[in-house]
Order: C-alpha cells, then structure tokens, then sequence
C-alpha cells in the first residue's frame, strides 16, 4: 500500500502536521503573523495597497500592506465625489479602527478566521475624510504583475463592445475578473448549484488543457507521431508552459495554481509513460501546495477542488459500466452525467458543512453549464486575440447572446420548485457522511454487500444526530451585537433591532430587557432603576 500510493501518505501526514500547529501552536504557530495590539483601538496608519482595488457599492476595498507593523489588512474606503480612485502602489494615510469580525452565532462564517487564513490581521472601515494619498511606490511582485494583466484583458472585452452583466459574466469565467458580478448572480448561480462556474478553475483549466491537447494533436488524428519521445517531450513541455501563461493572465489565483499543478504532474508522468492521473497525482498536487501554504488546507476553495477530484477518480470508472452506449453523443452525455454526480458526491459533505444547502438540479445545471462553458471559453478566448478587428465585434455579440440566456437560465433554474435543500450539518455529522461514502466506495470496488451495513449505519447516525440538533436550535436563544446593530436568533431565526435610536426593548428567554449603550452616566442610572422597578434587566455594551 505504501509503495503504490507513497503520496497519499505523505500527504495524510502533512495535513496532520499542519493541523497541529495549527491548534495546539507546535512546532510553529502559524497564526502569529495576525496577532496585533493595535487591533479595535482608533489609530493613524501607512498602508501600501498590494493588489488592484476591487469596487464596491459605496467605495473601494484594498488588500494593503501596514510597513510599521510588517502586517497586511483590508481597508474599505468610502470615496466622495471629489476623491481620487486609489491605485495599486499608492501609498495611503489612513485613520481607522481596525477590528476582526466573529461569527455572530455559533455555527456562522466567521469572516475574522477567514482573513487570518489569508494572513490579514483585520479590515478598517475608513470614511472619506479619514484617508488620503501621500505617494506611490510600484509594487513588484508577480501576483501583482498578474493582476495588471488580468484587468488589461477585462477592458478588453470592454473594446470589443461587450457592456453590462454579460461582460461582469465573461470577464469572470474567462479572465477571473470578478469584481463587477453582482451579489444577485452570486446567488442565483449558488441556489443552481453552478457556483463553480464563476470562478475561474479546474473546470476551466481542463477545459483549456483538452483545447491545447486537441490542437496539438490535430484533434487526435495525428496523435501517433507523438510517441517518439522527443516529439512527446517537447509537446508536454509546450502544454505545461501554457498553462502556467494561463494562470499567469487569470491572476495566479489559488483554485487555478492548484489546477495547473495537477496538470502538470499529470503531463509529466505522461511524458515519461507512466500512470498520470490517480489518487496519488491527486494526492502529490495536494503536497506542493500544502508546502507553498500549509493554511490553504483550512481554505474552502481547497477542500472543494481536492473533494470534487477525488469523487471523480474514485466514482467515475465504475459508473461508467453502468451504461455503455455505442453512440458518441450518448457516451458523451453518459460521461457528462457520471462526472457531475461524482464531483458532488465528493463535495457533499465540504457543501453542507460550509453553506448549509445543496441545489437539487444540480445534474440538469451542468447538463447544460459545462457544455456551454467549453463555448464560452473558446470564443472567450478568441475575442481577447482579435478585440480590434470585425471578426472580434461578431464573436462578441456572440458572447454577448450566449452569456445572457446562460444567466437567464441559471435564474430559471433558481426559480425551480424546491430547488435548493437547506440543511445545516455539525462536524459529526460531516464524519457520518465521509464515513458513508468510503462505505458506498468500499461496496462499489469490492462487490461485497457487507460494506452497506456501516454505509446504512453512518446515514442512520447522521438522521438521529440531524433531528437532535433541530431540537436544539429550536429551543436556542443567542443574542449578539455588530456595529449598531442587535441580532436575536431564537430557533434559528434571526430578528434585527437597530440601535440607532437611544435604548431598545427586546425580549430573550422570557425576560423583557432593555438595551442601551448610547447612554450618559445620569440616564443610564435612571434607567436601571426603571428596569428594576419593573422587573426588567438592563443591558448596555458592557
């Protein structure tokens, strides 16, 4: 076992190092580069912003640098008309208070641990009187460079007369430019469970690495005259190199560099006839990145990828004797089917655990979103080569036709009866369900029906352990401030009170309480006696 999925091991093995350190700080704690003291204190601060800002309904946010500190944030800067659009490079003088943000309930996206997997201490909201720029200084690294080149090729869709949702769509599935993709589309394409297609990876990579190999080989007709091993090392070579320029022109993002480097073990153990693509290329690609940042195995975006892959590898041959169809059409439908539900199986557990819901039509979504994406890209990638010619205004009219009834169908989708199941799951029961997939797997492979006694059991657990946390939540009560704001969540369900106004009254847990924290020493002294008096009890920030 160990000598024919050495990688497997090494990997277990490194996943466990890193979350020793991770919790229990040994040998190293990789979360000291977030501790800071000035966090929730109102400060002056340098910031160097590292990254092309993204927009925002109501200003800028920047993933910036904080030289005094040798630290990284998020600022958001509220601009007023009269302000300049900050750039990558400026240097900003900045007042702010910058805090990490909890989850608000047990349960919830704690958005201050995601910013430290992210090696950013916290994020400054900043009002437009608060900053200004004092210079500029080029940043030179090459995610930056990347970045630039990234937007480059965005306005190029711009040039060629692309406007509107279609090009925000365009620009994120081709480019990975997403910052003009409103939140409704988000949504939309969530609730479809066609989330994936948004962000530019290993979906997309393969789809440019199938278009590169075709063309190579002529479309497989010419395939044999790559057996000589000369012509099959410059080949794999030539296919690596342009991967790793894709990467470069998407951004360097995280979901594509782990895509590129699958691939390029892939290509490697192509070129030198060996198995290339099993458990143990999985599990080598997982190793370099985990060794270039051991924190992305706390990443969401890694799970996904490594989940979605390794259901695939493990599922997908053994669907494919299910049905063996002699057409081509249908085989290619049979193996469009066969990958949607296994990358699913792999990501159910990573999906509910995070999100809480899973789209109900998923195998109808991507019927009809992979295939349209292998389009998308392809003319994607022809208008950006010919942007300023004729031939690039009609591609574009086409991109623009194609992405617009894509959305609308994504929406069509949503709109479905049902089409999404919500259902909140607690890590054990993530391990009842991990624990019934490898027994599905185990009774698949090894074609003995004693493997769905556990497999039934792990469900079983799972169901009684699903109702006894219901119960529980529905019986829950939990209150919970941010900024001005007191959020009630009783059963699940969550009730506003702004605290706008001077106090507010609530009631939790059969007790009538009053919440005032804007208050001076003389009426907060009023009011507690008031409370008092009428069996009330008195809650202010502290």
């Amino acid at each position: 076992m160990l000598r024919r999925y050495p990688f497997v091991f090494v990997f277990l093995i490194t996943a466990l190092l890193i979350c020793c350190a991770y919790y229990l700080h040994f040998p190293y704690n990789l979360r000291a580069d977030t501790e800071a003291d000035y966090l929730d204190s109102l400060r002056t601060f340098r910031a160097h912003v590292q990254e092309p800002p993204i927009r925002k309904p109501k200003g800028w946010l920047l993933s910036v640098s904080l030289p005094e500190y040798s630290q990284q944030a998020l600022l958001y800067l509220h601009i007023d008309t009269t302000q300049a659009t900050p750039a990558i490079g400026d240097i900003l003088l900045v007042r702010t208070r910058i805090t990490r943000p909890h989850a608000l309930f047990k349960g919830d996206f704690d958005y201050g641990n995601y910013l430290r997997l992210q090696h950013k201490v916290g994020i400054g909201y900043v009002q437009p009187q608060h900053w200004q720029v004092i210079g500029h200084s080029p940043v030179r690294t090459l995610r930056a460079s990347a970045a630039s080149v990234q937007q480059r090729l965005a306005q190029r869709y711009a040039d060629a007369e692309l406007h509107g949702q279609p090009l925000a769509f365009v620009s994120a599935i081709i480019v990975g430019e997403r910052d003009a993709l409103d939140s409704e589309l988000r949504r939309s394409f969530a609730a479809a469970g066609a989330a994936h297609i948004l962000a530019v990876s290993g979906l997309h990579t393969g789809i440019i690495y199938l278009v590169l190999v075709s063309l190579l080989t002529c479309f497989g007709y010419y395939r044999p005259l790559y057996e000589q091993r000369t012509r099959r090392v410059v080949l794999s070579l030539v296919i690596i190199l342009t991967m790793w320029v894709y990467a470069f022109v998407t951004g360097l993002s995280p979901s594509v560099m782990r895509a590129v480097i699958m691939l390029t073990i892939v290509q490697i153990g192509w070129m030198f006839r060996r198995q290339s693509i099993s458990i143990n290329t999985l599990a080598a690609a997982a190793c370099i990145c985990l060794w270039i940042e051991p924190l992305s195995l706390f990443n969401v975006s890694f799970q996904l990828s490594f989940a979605a892959v390794m259901g695939i590898l493990l599922f997908v041959p053994y669907m494919n004797t299910i049905w063996k169809p002699y057409n081509r059409s249908l085989r290619f439908l049979r193996d469009l089917m066969a990958v949607s539900v296994a990358a699913t199986i792999g990501t159910l557990p990573v999906t509910l655990y995070y999100f809480g819901q899973v789209s109900r039509y998923f195998l109808l979504t991507n019927l009809v979103i992979i295939p349209a994406a292998y389009i998308l890209v392809i003319i994607g990638a022809l208008t950006l080569l010919l942007a300023h010619t004729a031939v690039g205004t009609w591609l574009a009219i086409a991109l623009q036709y194609v992405s617009t009834w894509l959305c609308d169908f994504v929406r069509w989708i949503e709109h479905l009866p049902n089409a999404t199941l919500q259902l909140s799951v607690t890590p054990w029961m993530v391990v009842c369900l991990v624990a019934a997939v490898v027994f599905c797997y185990l009774r698949i492979r090894q074609q003995h029906l004693a493997w769905l006694a556990p497999a039934a059991a792990a469900v079983a657990l799972f169901c009684v352990l699903h109702i006894y946390d219901t119960r529980q939540n529905l019986s829950s009560h939990a209150l919970a401030i941010r900024g001005k704001t007191l959020y009630y969540n009783h059963g699940g369900e969550i009730t506003t009170h702004t605290t706008n106004s001077r106090y507010v009254f609530f009631r939790y847990a059969n007790r009538d309480y009053v919440y005032a924290p804007y208050l001076s020493d003389h009426t907060e002294r009023a009011l507690s006696e008031y409370c008092m008096a009428n069996n009330m009890s008195f809650w202010n920030n502290d």
